[in-house]
């Protein structure tokens, strides 16, 4: 077939594209070769997860996580989307404090939430983000690893009481097609 030099440099660059989209999803490289030394014990986490389980009045839910390593290794990027009929999205953008010595993590919604988080990192297989509010509603997230694959994600909030009082909680499985090495 004889292609113009218009249309070659066109199929060229569509495969340039091809293959640096290919390259995102192939999962090649070991995550934590893209972070920073201090944001390595979350690189476990890069990749698309597929999650479901339930809120604490028994209703189902499923949603799916993806997490990137952005801006030159010092931010993990995660992005949750819940299936239909729910409708939360956010945006979570997790580092490192470097003064503090801890990690932290802003989360940005759908519904013009904006919540600040810390962890002191892990503790065996669990990764909590506590709120950090002054606004007295406070809340955390606890990241329990099972195995390789797998974590639960476990959301929680101080009641008026006080006491800590389930959101919901979801088991997420790495999905297949984005394994990495």
């Amino acid at each position: 077939m004889n292609r113009s030099p218009r249309t070659q440099r066109g199929a060229s660059i569509a495969f340039a594209v091809l293959a640096g989209a290919a390259g995102l999803f192939a999962g090649t490289a070991p995550a934590h070769a893209d972070t920073t030394p201090a944001l390595a014990p979350l690189a476990w986490f890069v990749g698309h997860w597929r999650c479901e389980g339930r809120f604490a009045n028994g209703k189902p839910i499923r949603s799916s996580e993806t997490f990137t390593v952005e801006l030159g290794g010092q931010w993990l990027h995660m992005r949750h989307a819940d299936d239909p009929p729910n409708r939360y999205l956010a945006d979570s953008w997790w580092g490192y404090d470097k003064a503090a010595k801890h990690f932290t993590a802003t989360v940005f919604d759908n519904f013009g939430g904006d919540r600040r988080y810390t962890s002191p990192g892990w503790a065996g297989d669990t990764l909590t983000l506590k709120n950090t509010a002054t606004s007295g509603y406070l809340d955390r997230f606890a990241f329990q690893r099972q195995g390789n694959d797998a974590y639960r994600v476990t959301y929680t909030y101080r009641n008026r009481s006080g006491t800590w009082q389930l959101g919901d909680e979801q088991s997420c499985t790495r999905d297949a097609r984005t394994t990495r090495s």
